[in-house]
C-alpha cells in the first residue's frame, strides 16, 4: 500500500510531524510531494530514511501522481499555493485524507466548509476544532467507525464525510533522557516556537520587563525560533531590556537539547487568538522537564493539568506572580517538571501516534476512489478568488470592498453633481472592514493565509496587492 503525503512545504514544525510518524510507520510505502521550501535538516532526515521526494512540485506533476497511489494524504492549514492547486484542479481519482494542522478558530486560519467536505476524512490534530464555526454547522451523526469519529451526512455528496482527531506529535522519546543541568548560574526562561505576535501574547515584553523588575539575579530570557525575532529583539533593546535576552533563531535539534537542559522554566505566553493546536514545543518541554506557565487558552488547557504539570495563568499579573514562585520554589519546580516528564512520555509517543493513524487508513481504504472538484462557479479563476475561497464567510469584508469599487466606477459615469461625496462614501464603506481587521495580529502576518501571504506568492494580483497596501498602511 502506498500513501503519497502533499504539503504546501516542510518547514520545522510541518517536517517533524511527518518524519516523525514515518520514521516509525512500516505498514505503508510513503512518498512526500511539496510546493514550497524544505529546512536542510528535514532534506536530510527525508534523504536518511529513503523517502521519495519532490520539492517545488508542479500542478501538472502532481495530478499524474496522484493516480499511482492507494491513499493521498494533504497536510492542509490556509497556504497560496495549496489552496491554488485545490482551487483550480480536478483531482483525479483518490481516496483522499487531509490533516489539518491548525486549530480553526480564528481566521484567515479557519475551516470552511468546502474544505472539510473535500476529503473523505478530515483529521484534526486538536479536539477543539469540532467547536469551530463551521464544524458545528454540518448536519452530522456520530460513528464509531473509527473511534467517536464525526460522520457527516449530506444530499451533495456521493458519500459520507468523517472528520476525526488524532493528537499530532512527532514523538518525545528522544527528550526524556534530558538531564536538568540545575547547577548553572542564574534564572534561565525558555521560550521555543514561532517568534510573532500572531502566535505570542502581544505583551509578552511587557510581561517579561516586568519580571525583571523583580531583581532574580542573572535572569536571562532565552528565546528560540524565528520569524520576526529581529524586530521583536530591536523592540527589547528599545525598551532598556535587550542585555536580558538572548534570541538564537532556528537551532538544530542537538542545540536545542542543549538549551533546554538549561531551562529553569518554559515561558510560553501565547495570544489569545493564536492558530496553535497540538503544540509541539510544548510537549517537547514537559518531556524534558521543564515547567511550562501558559495562559488559559483552549489549546493550553488540553494539555496542562494546573499546578500539577505545569501553570495555568488568567492574565499578566498571574504570569509574573507565577514565574516568580517558580524561582523561589525550587522543589516544587521540580516536582511539577516530573510529573510534566511523565505525562508527556504517556501521551505523546510515536506508538499511539501510529496506531491511530492505522485505524484512519484502514477506513479510508474502505472507499472507492472518486475525482473531485473545488465547487466554484467560475470560468476564469484569478488569484483573488484563491484567497476569497480560503476564508469562507470571512470573505465578506473582501468582497464588499470590490463590489464598492465597481459601483463607484457606475456613480462616476452616473452622477455630475455631489460625485465626490457620493464617491468618499462609498470608499469609507468598502474598506471599513478591512481596516478592522488590520488591527487584529492575525491578519497583520507575513504567513498562515493573510492577505499579505497571498500577495508574496501572487504579486501581480491587483486586488491582493491593493488589500495588501490598505492593511499595511493602516498600521502606520
Amino acid at each position: 500500500m502506498k500513501i503519497l503525503h502533499i504539503t504546501p512545504h516542510l518547514g520545522g514544525g510541518v517536517g517533524s510531524t511527518i518524519l516523525g510518524y514515518l520514521s516509525h510507520n512500516k505498514t505503508f510505502e510513503h512518498e512526500i510531494a511539496s510546493f514550497g521550501y524544505t529546512m536542510d535538516y528535514v532534506l536530510e532526515k527525508i534523504e536518511s530514511l529513503k523517502i521519495p521526494y519532490t520539492d517545488h512540485v508542479t500542478h501538472e506533476e502532481l495530478i499524474k501522481k496522484i493516480p499511482n497511489f492507494d491513499i493521498v494524504l494533504i497536510h492542509q492549514w490556509n497556504s497560496p499555493l495549496l489552496m491554488d492547486f485545490l482551487v483550480r484542479n480536478e483531482l483525479p481519482p483518490c481516496r483522499l485524507v487531509m490533516l489539518g494542522h491548525n486549530s480553526g478558530f480564528d481566521a484567515p486560519n479557519i475551516y470552511t466548509e468546502k474544505i472539510l467536505m473535500y476529503p473523505d476524512i478530515f483529521v484534526f490534530t486538536t479536539a477543539l476544532s469540532y467547536h469551530c464555526y463551521d464544524v458545528k454547522r454540518l448536519p452530522h451523526i456520530f460513528s464509531g467507525s473509527i473511534g467517536g469519529a464525526l460522520e457527516i451526512t449530506t444530499e451533495r455528496h456521493l458519500r459520507n464525510k468523517i472528520i476525526y482527531n488524532i493528537w499530532s506529535t512527532d514523538g518525545v522519546e528522544e527528550y526524556k533522557d534530558i538531564e536538568r543541568k540545575d547547577g548553572h548560574k542564574g534564572f534561565n526562561i525558555g521560550y521555543i516556537g514561532t517568534v510573532d505576535y500572531a502566535k505570542l501574547h502581544p505583551d509578552f515584553l511587557e510581561m517579561c520587563k516586568e519580571i525583571i523588575d523583580l531583581n532574580i539575579p542573572h535572569l536571562k530570557f532565552i528565546v528560540i525560533g524565528g520569524l520576526k525575532q529581529k524586530e521583536i529583539e530591536a523592540e527589547a533593546k528599545e525598551m532598556g531590556i535587550g542585555d536580558k535576552f538572548e534570541f538564537t533563531g532556528y537551532v538544530p535539534k542537538e542545540t536545542l537539547k542543549n538549551y533546554l537542559e538549561t531551562f529553569d522554566v518554559f515561558g510560553y505566553p501565547l495570544a489569545p487568538y493564536h492558530y496553535g493546536t497540538c503544540d509541539l514545543v510544548l510537549q517537547i518541554a514537559m518531556a524534558a522537564g521543564v515547567v511550562p506557565i501558559v495562559f488559559n487558552n483552549s489549546m493550553e488547557k488540553l494539555f496542562i493539568k494546573n499546578n500539577r504539570t505545569g501553570i495555568i495563568v488568567k492574565d499578566k499579573k498571574e504570569y509574573v506572580q507565577a514565574i516568580e514562585n517558580m524561582y523561589n520554589n525550587i522543589n516544587w519546580r521540580k516536582e511539577l517538571g516530573k510529573n510534566a516528564k511523565e505525562d508527556a512520555i504517556k501521551r505523546f509517543t510515536l506508538e499511539n501516534l501510529n496506531n491511530e493513524w492505522e485505524k484512519v487508513f484502514k477506513k479510508v481504504l474502505e472507499y472507492r476512489k472518486v475525482s473531485r472538484k473545488w465547487d466554484i462557479n467560475k470560468k476564469e479563476i484569478t488569484y483573488k478568488d484563491v484567497f476569497l475561497e480560503s476564508l469562507g464567510k470571512y470573505a465578506k469584508p473582501f468582497i464588499v470592498e470590490e463590489e464598492n469599487r465597481e459601483t463607484i466606477k457606475d456613480v462616476i459615469k452616473k452622477m455630475e453633481s455631489e460625485t465626490e461625496k457620493a464617491v468618499q462614501i462609498l470608499i469609507e464603506s468598502g474598506t471599513r472592514e478591512i481596516k478592522e481587521l488590520a488591527k487584529i495580529p492575525s491578519w497583520q502576518t507575513d504567513t498562515k493565509g493573510s492577505v499579505h501571504n497571498y500577495h508574496s506568492y501572487f504579486p501581480d494580483d491587483p486586488n491582493l496587492s491593493k488589500w495588501s497596501k490598505l492593511m499595511k498602511s493602516e498600521l502606520k
